[in-house]
């Protein structure tokens, strides 16, 4: 079953945290009812619809991501709610927010995009 954009429950996707911050982030988040799910080397070439639906697929080949990403999905303006929540516990994780556009772009192309884009924004061109 896909993830309805237009219904969704609040998630993020979360790539490049780890121990404490993770646990961190999961308790914070699960306070307030935001499913936190973290993204793992083996699931990056999973589209973001993919990594939404709760289903199980089966391990991908590895591909490792530089930097930390979040991808909030169902907050519905709500998004500096997820944005606080993910600066409490780490600094330097680029947001982004899911979108009809992105739902069937893999992970790691999404995060290669924000990225590229995060990068330009740094810079002021």
């Amino acid at each position: 079953m896909a993830t309805d954009i237009n219904h969704p429950k609040k998630t993020i996707l979360i790539y490049g945290l780890t121990g404490m911050q993770l646990l961190n982030l999961n308790a914070l988040a699960g306070k307030i009812g935001i499913s936190c799910k973290p993204v793992s080397d083996h699931q990056t070439m999973l589209t973001v619809e993919q990594l939404l639906s709760g289903k199980d697929y089966p391990p991908m080949p590895e591909h490792p991501l530089i930097g930390k990403f979040a991808l909030l999905s169902g907050f519905d303006g709500q998004e500096q709610l997820g944005t606080l929540l993910i600066n409490q516990v780490a600094s330097g994780v680029i947001k982004a927010v899911h979108t009809k556009h992105n739902n069937n772009w893999h992970f790691a192309d999404l995060c290669s995009e924000i990225h590229k884009e995060h990068q330009i924004m740094k810079s002021g061109k």
